[in-house]
């Protein structure tokens, strides 16, 4: 996703949209119940579902065939949301397993400029995934094998467009 892309993801933020809490209820998916609550809105919510359905399927898929040869993802992503990190009301992710086969994240702002710290670290590899370029995607596996947590935004705010895909 570009710079633009990314830019005008943010700006669509700024109109009145119900956004989750960090508690566990959120009527907007299914069963009404968030296992790890983010401070998110839905791309649904913002009319950017289609258009990033579509994104995804021509350019993460590609990505993800070459990265995990032998599955076929067909690329349902019901579920695609911006969570906004901020130190006063959701500074870290508890550690978590996503509810999808494989997770891209993608970086909307700029570290060192728009927000300080944050970042993904994925607990049983014992590495990090910090400072990323606004617009870069990281795709990795949802389930059983890539435990994470959100690392703690320190100052200002940090936005991620987070996809599960194939859920």
């Amino acid at each position: 996703m570009g710079m633009c892309g990314c830019r005008g993801v943010l700006v669509s933020l700024t109109g009145t949209h119900s956004t989750s809490s960090v508690f566990l209820q959120d009527q907007r998916i299914s069963g009404g119940y968030e296992n790890v609550p983010t401070d998110d809105i839905h791309m649904t919510q913002i009319g950017f579902q289609q258009q990033y359905l579509d994104l995804i399927k021509r350019y993460v898929l590609p990505v993800q065939l070459r990265a995990y040869p032998g599955h076929f993802a067909d690329g349902k992503a019901q579920l695609n949301f911006v969570v906004k990190y901020h130190p006063d009301r959701q500074p870290i992710l508890r550690p978590h397993h996503d509810s999808s086969t494989f997770t891209t994240n993608v970086c909307l702002n700029r570290p060192h400029i728009d927000y300080e710290g944050g970042g993904c670290h994925f607990i049983r590899y014992n590495c990090s995934v910090v400072e990323n370029r606004v617009g870069w995607t990281l795709l990795h596996p949802g389930r059983l094998t890539h435990y994470h947590e959100g690392l703690r935004t320190t100052n200002g705010t940090r936005y991620i467009l987070v996809s599960f895909i194939d859920p």
